[in-house]
């Protein structure tokens, strides 16, 4: 299986630190350049088979009141999409998560995360492809102390589950306690290696992650030089663990 998880920035298309304030009304807007974003976008995730994107807007005014998964998924050919809503700015946005899929997916669960300000979530799925697994999606607060009991959700509930797989946006570095604590919690493997996603103009933190229960194989573990959001996406490959 291949694998891509990006947080896309809702298609905003920040490139450089002055672009915050330069492209400060698309946070507001939609705008051609968003739409042309969206389409680069499908085209970049097409080729893999599973896909997790986290701050997509779900139909707020700055997606022209359509959701952007739709667009996305219409063009990039994955027949199989789940959405999870985490906050909604009225008149504005409404921010979320997403998983795209080659094939079916199932048990699907909107998991809020706890914090002190709500708008936080994991996605879970059950996909039923070559390998089944269950597929999580997440997107963690900024602060330790609430990564540390987001992941302590998350582990709890993907530690009854088939095999599976944690991609998103963690907001922390593999070295970070809330990482370490929720890879000693599942007995999943970190990277050997940092790879640094954020800003995507000059990448520094390792702030997005997949991660695997001991019975899947990642390989291939990559940031992928793509410039269409503030972070890079990361892919990988999974196989069993054991297999050829």
């Amino acid at each position: 299986m291949k694998l891509l998880t990006w947080n896309i920035q809702a298609g905003i298309g920040t490139r450089r630190y002055r672009d915050y304030l330069l492209h400060a009304h698309r946070q507001l807007i939609h705008t051609p350049a968003k739409t042309l974003a969206l389409h680069d976008i499908a085209g970049q995730i097409s080729p893999y088979d599973l896909v997790c994107l986290q701050e997509i807007d779900l139909g707020g005014r700055r997606s022209g009141f359509r959701s952007q998964i739709e667009t996305i998924a219409a063009l990039s050919g994955h027949a199989h999409v789940a959405v999870q809503l985490n906050r909604v700015v009225p008149g504005i946005s409404r921010h979320g998560n997403a998983i795209l899929s080659h094939w079916p997916l199932h048990m699907v669960e909107d998991l809020k995360l706890p914090g002190l300000v709500a708008g936080r979530g994991c996605l879970i799925v059950d996909v039923a492809g070559p390998v089944a697994l269950r597929l999580a999606c997440l997107h963690l607060s900024l602060g330790a102390a609430a990564q540390r009991a987001q992941l302590a959700a998350v582990a709890k509930a993907m530690g009854h589950g088939p095999r599976w797989l944690a991609m998103g946006d963690f907001n922390c570095r593999a070295a970070s306690a809330p990482l370490r604590m929720f890879c000693a919690q599942t007995g999943a493997a970190l990277p050997a290696r940092a790879t640094p996603t954020y800003p995507s103009w000059r990448p520094r933190r390792d702030y997005d992650h997949i991660l695997a229960s001991a019975d899947l194989l990642i390989s291939d573990y990559q940031a992928q030089p793509v410039h269409l959001s503030d972070h890079l996406p990361v892919t990988a490959r999974i196989t069993l663990n054991g297999d050829a």
